[in-house]
């Protein structure tokens, strides 16, 4: 359907949308949000960037020196074989770090001793038996360097604790044992406490995301396993931090490093400030923080807001608009997008015709469209007419050749299959049954033969005569015509058509052949001539002679295991001075053909 009144798409493209645009920038300008939002920004990003660093280097204070220790002592103990001589290099090392609480050493076979900070004691113990500890010193072993550990609840000091070990070496390179030290879990989070204490923000440090590894309540609290998850430990703001209402992308985009969120309870807004580092063990840790904007007074970050608030608005009506518009605009251009996949999917049938449009290009675009399907609808109908009465793949380069088909020369396998006593069936049956007969057993057959690559040309009677290679080229012609013969003899064994059991005989033979459109000007017939062709009715009708059902020449048989071959004769070929050795499948060459 054409529309009277059409409106250009370039028209709506520049004074529409853009228009609406421009009127939203204006509006913002004017209201200075610019200017605002990159000051507040900046305010934020600089407290968040000194409050994450800050937070970061407090970290790397307490920690770091732990890992240097270790490599300093690991090149000092060379020899476990008298562990009590270390008493009082241990003793002495707890001063240079001061956060560690107990300090381990494990040889090969499983035996420890442990100085404890607290109780200034040396326990030995025998660990030999536990069926991790093989496990923990080859990870120690294949690390080969020192490292962080996943957190793990201590019973000798009832809390969760923080594991660094480094692997030890005797003076000829070879492993002895493992240097252990812990730090109490508490200790960050009494650092944090302490730090952060009646600044109105609330530091955490998360490990793997979703535990909790320093936290002011973890530091007053209890718990038992050894870090608690978001969803126990109490603190609901924080939960929250993995499902924020919003980015906090104006913040973000001026951070390098940390990133930024929030969330909005009641009526404030929480900012959340964190940062992923990834030297402090397996997994990474979300150094952090969060506060509740809504305590800063600062006149200018209101001032942001209220610029924001109200260039927000301004934006969403724009946003609104330009939906509309845009919906409007796109309709149209699905609904050709659908019908298009439609086309391509083969499926002319179930498109409908697609209405006009008032957008000049997209009504020209519709009635294109609508055109080009029904010119395919009618090719279509001229093919699958066409594919009635020559073989599809022909009826195809018809249409697309404009109705002109070339002639072809070319090597290609000849298939020439006959039914058995045909004129005593026709006579038994009579000329109704026989049509029956013959329709289900010619489906059946072209089926087969479809599925190796063969094309039918002709139907003789009852006899048929494929081609595999032409019109369509297959490199492994031979073998499929052999292949496909073979599962036409399985399928007559096994079958009745039209309750009738009938037998077949064929004959397959290679050579040159030419291919095209034979006949009177107007009415013409595909079909393969050459003695290629000749020699294969030939072999068809030399298995009554055999008393075989299969004859295949030496030209057919290159691409076929010697052990499924049997060798039948030789026979002279019309035009040629040499014979032909004759084959059949060694699996029919017990079957006996009566003729």
């Amino acid at each position: 359907m054409s529309v009277k009144y059409r409106i250009p798409i370039t028209a709506i493209t520049v004074f529409g949308t853009s228009g609406l645009l421009a009127f939203t920038v204006a509006i913002v300008l004017f209201l200075g949000f610019g200017q605002a939002v990159h000051t507040t920004r900046q305010l934020w990003a600089d407290q968040a960037k000194t409050l994450i660093d800050g937070m970061e280097q407090s970290l790397d204070s307490r920690l770091k020196p732990i890992r240097e220790q270790s490599l300093w002592m690991a090149n000092d103990i060379k020899d476990l074989s008298e562990p009590a001589a270390l008493d009082a290099y241990i003793f002495g090392s707890f001063a240079a770090t001061p956060h560690v609480a107990g300090i381990a050493v494990i040889d090969r076979e499983g035996h420890s001793r442990r100085w404890h900070r607290a109780e200034h004691v040396a326990i030995d113990e025998d660990w030999s038996s536990r069926p991790w500890i093989q496990e923990y010193m080859e990870m120690v072993k294949d690390t080969d360097a020192p490292a962080w550990r996943d957190p793990i609840f201590t019973d000798t000091l009832d809390t969760s604790t923080l594991l660094h070990d480094v692997p030890l070496y005797n003076a000829d390179g070879d492993f002895i044992g493992v240097l252990a030290q812990i730090v109490p879990v508490e200790e960050i989070s009494a650092l944090l406490a302490v730090t952060h204490a009646d600044t109105g923000v609330t530091p955490f440090i998360l490990y793997n995301r979703d535990y909790v590894l320093a936290h002011p309540q973890i530091y007053s609290g209890n718990f038992e396993q050894p870090l608690p998850h978001l969803d126990e430990l109490g603190d609901l703001v924080l939960q929250r931090i993995w499902s924020p209402d919003e980015d906090a992308d104006f913040i973000s985009s001026a951070l390098q490093g940390t990133q930024a969120s929030g969330i909005f309870w009641g009526d404030d807004y929480y900012l959340y400030l964190y940062r992923n580092i990834d030297r402090y063990g397996p997994a990474s840790w979300t150094i952090g923080a969060y506060l509740n904007t809504s305590l800063m007074t600062d006149d200018q970050a209101e001032r942001a807001v209220r610029a924001l608030t109200a260039g927000l608005i301004v934006l969403g009506l724009a946003i609104i608009a330009s939906i509309f518009i845009g919906r409007k605009v796109s309709s149209p251009v699905k609904a050709i997008v659908r019908a298009a996949e439609a086309v391509d999917n083969g499926d002319l049938d179930r498109i409908e015709s697609l209405s006009g449009s008032r957008i000049r290009e997209l009504d020209e675009a519709s009635g294109a469209f609508n055109n080009m399907v029904h010119g395919l609808r009618e090719r279509e109908v001229i093919r699958d007419t066409l594919g009635r009465f020559v073989p599809e793949e022909v009826a195809s380069s018809l249409l697309a050749g404009g109705g002109k088909l070339d002639v072809q020369q070319s090597e290609a396998t000849i298939l020439f299959c006959d039914i058995e006593a045909f004129t005593r069936l026709t006579e038994t049956l009579g000329p109704v049954k026989i049509v029956d007969v013959l329709n289900a057993y010619f489906s059946r057959m072209v089926e087969i033969l479809e599925q190796y690559g063969g094309v039918v040309t002709q139907f003789q009677g009852d006899a048929i005569l494929a081609t595999f290679n032409v019109p369509v080229a297959d490199p492994e012609h031979a073998r499929k015509a052999v292949r496909a013969a073979q599962a036409m003899l399985t399928s007559v064994a096994g079958s009745e058509y039209a309750g009738e059991r009938i037998n077949i005989r064929i004959g397959i033979n290679t050579g040159q052949v030419v291919a095209g459109a034979i006949g009177a000007k107007g009415r013409l017939n595909y079909t393969v001539h050459g003695d290629a062709v000749n020699l294969a009715a030939r072999l068809e009708a030399m298995n009554k002679e055999y008393g075989t059902r299969l004859l295949m020449s030496e030209t057919s048989i290159s691409h076929l295991p010697e052990d499924e071959l049997e060798a039948i004769g030789e026979i002279t070929a019309r035009g040629q001075s040499r014979s032909i050795k004759i084959y059949t499948l060694a699996s029919l060459a017990g079957e006996h053909n009566p003729g």
